[in-house]
């Protein structure tokens, strides 16, 4: 998948890729798109090391190296602003919402074909989650807590339209955008557009902030 030019830093997208088998790494490597500038690690120690000199927008981590090293994935998260992205084994719903609640942004199963994995990198750079729908919903109806939905929300929900409101709902279901489209007959970069509306309107950072502020409406 291309990224538009418009889309990047113009100085490209810069990538940490931390994974110890070398030859995973360089395949994933090589196929990155152009924009992206990448810089690899073996080790949790020299990725930390990394974070301290220079922030990427996006870490690539394969969760053995965290479960070797008995790092959480929350104690990256400390450290950076990177979105994040873990490859490893198939896992569980559960596995893969502990992932989300520690600050990921998705998890690869890397039984799935590599090429895959670009399209994954490209939907958390800009701002979506990489699981899969039946994750996003188990996790917004786990939380069972419901917040309370401040007036102040409420005020700037009344200002989403009709059709804004209808992209919102489906992605508190766990829809994603090519569903959404399909749904409402229009095309993905529609969708995005009127997400990105209602990003801004109701002033949250992502899908899944949106998914679970619709949820505490319901």
């Amino acid at each position: 998948m291309n990224i538009a030019a418009t889309d990047i830093n113009p100085a490209g997208v810069l990538i940490y890729l931390a994974l110890a088998d070398n030859d995973l790494r360089e395949t994933i490597r090589i196929g990155l798109p152009k924009e992206y500038n990448s810089s690899c690690y073996e080790t949790v120690k020299g990725l930390f090391k990394a974070i301290s000199n220079e922030q990427p927008a996006i870490i690539l981590c394969h969760n053995d190296i965290l479960a070797e090293n008995e790092v959480a994935l929350s104690s990256i998260k400390m450290l950076t602003s990177a979105r994040i992205l873990l490859i490893g084994p198939s896992q569980t719903i559960d596995e893969q919402i502990a992932v989300l609640k520690q600050g990921a942004r998705g998890y690869f199963d890397s039984s799935s074909p590599i090429e895959k994995i670009y399209d994954a990198l490209y939907s958390i750079l800009h701002g979506e989650v990489w699981v899969k729908r039946d994750v996003i919903s188990e996790l917004v109806n786990g939380l069972t807590k419901a917040s309370e939905v401040s007036a102040e929300q409420r005020a700037l929900l009344a200002q989403l339209t009709p059709k804004e409101i209808d992209v919102a709902e489906q992605v508190s279901h766990g829809a994603t955008n090519k569903m959404i489209a399909k749904q409402m007959d229009i095309t993905e970069r529609t969708v995005k557009a009127h997400l990105t509306a209602i990003f801004q309107k109701l002033s949250v950072p992502d899908r899944l902030a949106l998914a679970i502020l619709f949820r505490d409406l319901r």
